[in-house]
């Protein structure tokens, strides 16, 4: 058969017809008229005159009029015609990579390249597939093969970066995404893979470089970004992560037609939510949910979780029990996460993921639930017209802000976050002071690498030179950034023994403990502490905060405002040094602030668990009750 199809084409080559109406059907597809280059395609088929590449070619003119079943279809004749079309294969590898099928596109681009071992795209193709399974040293294999077939490949020098950026490899990955700006100097994502790079590792010097490129990248259409989150350590403009955000959605969705037709189910007896995350697991944001899952009224709610991992711990079996169904779905593709979601009749879906690492956020953009909320796990909007509502209050989005989110605003009467009542200890043990000279002030500041911006170090270097005594307690990072920032402080005259850092302990009781060794926390700027905020005035323990304008850098306000602790607020970089530099200098003033956290644990509505839980109940019921 395949020599008899092999002496077709040679035939067809020298048919005239077949010749002159294959050029005009891809002119016709050229200038965009589909429908005429679909025409001569069939016509061509019906009488006998194609092969492999018609078939192919009709696939793709079929796929761009939306005939996605034509278009499958023509793809596998094409290899049946010619069977080892190697194009062929890879082609219908990208079909059901896109739509999820991962087993059955990794099969069909390791055909591809059995018929062609020359075919750099596919084992890319092939090194995606692993990466996305989390088997990176088979992805690192696959990139490596392509490039040794075809050295200057941008998109394989940038895959091998990523994989380097996620295993903490930040030398051999800026190499990567060096590499590629030689090859393409406006390369964005690689760009923004160095930046990444430079904010894990506090290097301060290289991301002054690229200031400008921050200033602006993302913001008009054709310059899309995907790491989003990234940005909203950067800088504090709900506009700007408001513009990426649309950008981004509509690179990634295209244009998304709002899908009203789900209904409230009246016969469900009780109120059936859902949560839906890669996180239920020992992970902050799973720290902040569970007194929320724990405490809903099981009366009235049904619990529903999906989780996007398999990777479970002490704490799922424990969040487990929280509720009525608990489902893994993170190997299934969109079209089996979609139908299993929808057989619950669900009322309420609530997305802890956002832009997130693993998030799954299609899954609403399909629509599984009439009333869908981005809550907690992204500080700022989605621009997905389907996500509904986001969960905040009133001082992380003041209402002249609301324009700059796409969801309707859920405005919790309180903070927005949830209060977590940790067990910690003032035992020796942890204590820091105990090495350091008497009458030391300690700052901590337990934050991320991410958040420690230059304006950020700057004022804690100014806080540090006006107050002698004073030694600042910081989070132990990796040895790059902890060589970086100490080359940091040293190149700004700070005595480098002022410099502490906490060691990463395994009981995340212990680690909570340090705070009460210190005498103030320390806040970040563009992306506040959350949960680390959490933690510290649980352990009573104050900390000052600057106002941003972004949902993420107004936290600390937000926290402090429900404690009735607005003396910690400040709105400027000068200010937050004078309010630090006050409460090392009046350390009885300290104290009156530590008796008021300590009288708010015991009947402050931010430490009351029960309260939040039931104003949420009533968000929710309110949002049901109200649906059309």
């Amino acid at each position: 058969m395949q020599k008899k199809n092999n002496k077709k084409i040679d035939y067809l080559f020298k048919d005239v017809e077949f010749v002159s109406q294959t050029k005009k059907a891809i002119h016709f597809a050229k200038l965009g008229d589909f429908i005429s280059s679909e025409k001569i395609y069939k016509e061509l088929i019906s009488k006998g005159k194609y092969d492999h590449l018609t078939l192919h070619r009709l696939a793709a003119v079929s796929l761009k009029l939306r005939k996605k079943e034509e278009f499958l279809n023509y793809l596998q004749e094409s290899i049946k015609f010619k069977k080892d079309y190697a194009q062929g294969y890879g082609e219908l590898g990208n079909y059901f990579f896109s739509i999820g099928q991962i087993e059955s596109a990794l099969n069909y681009y390791l055909i591809a390249v059995r018929f062609r071992p020359d075919l750099y795209g596919a084992y890319i193709n092939i090194g995606n597939i692993f990466a996305k399974l989390g088997r990176t040293e088979e992805a690192l294999k696959n990139y490596k093969q392509a490039l040794i077939i075809k050295n200057d490949l941008p998109l394989a020098h940038y895959n091998i970066g990523n994989i380097l950026l996620k295993n903490k490899d930040f030398e051999q990955a800026e190499k990567s995404f060096l590499k590629v700006l030689r090859f393409d100097n406006e390369n964005v994502e690689s760009k923004i893979g160095l930046i990444n790079i430079y904010l894990q590792t506090a290097n301060i010097n290289s991301l002054k470089k690229y200031k400008s490129f921050i200033k602006n990248v993302g913001l008009k259409k054709g310059g899309e970004i995907n790491r989003l989150m990234q940005f909203f350590y950067l800088d504090s403009s709900p506009e700007k992560q408001f513009l990426r955000a649309k950008n981004f959605c509509k690179k990634k969705f295209g244009d998304i037609q709002k899908i009203n037709e789900f209904k409230i189910k009246k016969e469900n007896k009780k109120i059936k939510i859902a949560y839906i995350s890669a996180n239920f697991n020992d992970h902050p944001v799973s720290k902040v949910m569970e007194p929320i899952f724990a405490g809903h009224d099981k009366t009235i709610f049904e619990l529903y979780a999906y989780s996007l991992s398999d990777n479970e711990d002490e704490v799922t079996k424990t969040l487990k029990k929280y509720f009525h169904s608990f489902k893994i779905l993170s190997s299934l593709p969109l079209k089996d996460v979609l139908n299993k979601i929808r057989s619950d009749k669900l009322d309420i879906a609530v997305d802890l993921m956002g832009y997130t690492r693993r998030n799954r956020i299609e899954i609403f953009n399909e629509r599984i639930a009439p009333i869908q909320i981005n809550y907690l796990g992204f500080p700022g909007t989605t621009c997905i017209p389907n996500l509904d509502f986001l969960i905040a209050d009133k001082y992380v989005i003041p209402r002249k802000y609301k324009k700059f989110y796409s969801e309707n605003v859920i405005y919790m009467p309180n903070s927005y976050i949830n209060s977590v009542k940790y067990e910690y200890s003032n035992s020796e043990f942890v204590s820091k002071k105990q090495n350091l000279p008497p009458n030391v002030f300690l700052l901590a500041a337990f934050h991320n690498t991410l958040k420690l911006s230059e304006e950020v170090i700057k004022c804690w270097i100014g806080i540090l030179k006006q107050s002698e005594n004073t030694y600042l307690w910081l989070k132990e990072p990796n040895k790059i950034t902890k060589k970086n920032l100490l080359s940091y402080f040293h190149s700004n005259n700070i005595d480098l023994s002022r410099i502490l850092f906490a060691e990463r302990v395994d009981n995340y009781n212990e680690h909570v403990s340090r705070y009460s060794q210190a005498d103030l926390f320390l806040d970040t700027f563009q992306y506040n502490g959350h949960s680390t905020l959490v933690e510290c005035v649980w352990s009573e323990l104050p900390f000052i905060t600057l106002v941003g304008e972004s949902f993420a850098s107004r936290v600390g306000t937000s926290i402090l405002n429900s404690l009735d602790l607005r003396e910690l607020i400040t709105y400027s970089e000068d200010e937050y040094i004078e309010k630090v530099l006050f409460f090392i200098e009046n350390v009885d003033q300290l104290l009156i602030v530590k008796d008021k956290i300590k009288r708010q644990k015991k009947d402050g509505d931010f430490f009351n668990q029960n309260l939040f839980v039931k104003q949420l109940e009533r968000k929710f019921i309110e949002l049901r009750n109200s649906f059309k």
